[in-house]
């Protein structure tokens, strides 16, 4: 166990759900000196209380945001690099890529070393120039981004009206309780967020 590890995820990480701050504490818990461990998912899962799914999904944000470090070994349990010196903020915006050939490359059987990482732009020529969809006043703006995405995802209908009662519903509870209500929609792969306020879920929501 890593102290160290365990305090970054505890209270220098943000930006993510109560689910997923779990999760990283479950993978921080298990991190050696070096900041690395190499769990099963179901040591991750029972030690967070997470399902597999949120884990393979969380595992996903914490990749896309640079919190860890994937390394896959054959017929082996994959070594997750912790990278200590990122929050988790700042990443929306840039897309981060990592060169394996020498500036960012990780040594994951000895060395942690956090190398330059190379951050690009996006250029305004490829952002999609439709209709923006400005994040509702009193919604969380990062559920209501996880929210937009999965529904994009699944080809699922996001119009106005549809989102307009999303967003009321997560309106009548704070952001934490917000993200849960998000988290655990996805998870159940539903059509709409059921916070804990609002005990209102239906067979013909699903």
């Amino acid at each position: 166990m890593s102290i160290e590890a365990i305090n970054w995820a505890l209270n220098r990480v943000r930006g993510i759900t109560s689910t997923q701050k779990a999760i990283l504490v479950a993978l921080a818990d298990r991190a050696d000196a070096s900041a690395q461990c190499y769990p099963s998912y179901q040591d991750i899962c029972d030690r967070s209380g997470a399902t597999r799914n949120a884990v393979a999904r969380a595992l996903a944000v914490f990749e896309d945001r640079c919190l860890i470090v994937r390394n896959q070994r054959h017929n082996k349990s994959t070594i997750y690099t912790l990278r200590l010196s990122s929050t988790g903020f700042d990443t929306d915006s840039t897309s981060t890529q990592f060169n394996t050939s020498s500036s960012t490359e990780f040594n994951t059987s000895s060395s942690t070393e956090n190398r330059t990482l190379t951050t690009i732009e996006p250029s305004i020529n490829h952002q999609k120039k439709k209709r923006s969809r400005k994040v509702p006043d009193g919604v969380d703006p990062e559920a209501w981004k996880e929210w937009v995405s999965y529904r994009k995802k699944f080809k699922a209908p996001t119009t106005e009206r549809a989102l307009t009662l999303v967003a009321n519903k997560l309106k009548r509870c704070d952001f934490e309780d917000q993200r849960e209500a998000v988290d655990k929609a996805i998870e159940c792969g539903w059509r709409s967020v059921f916070p804990k306020q609002t005990n209102e879920i239906r067979e013909f929501d699903r």
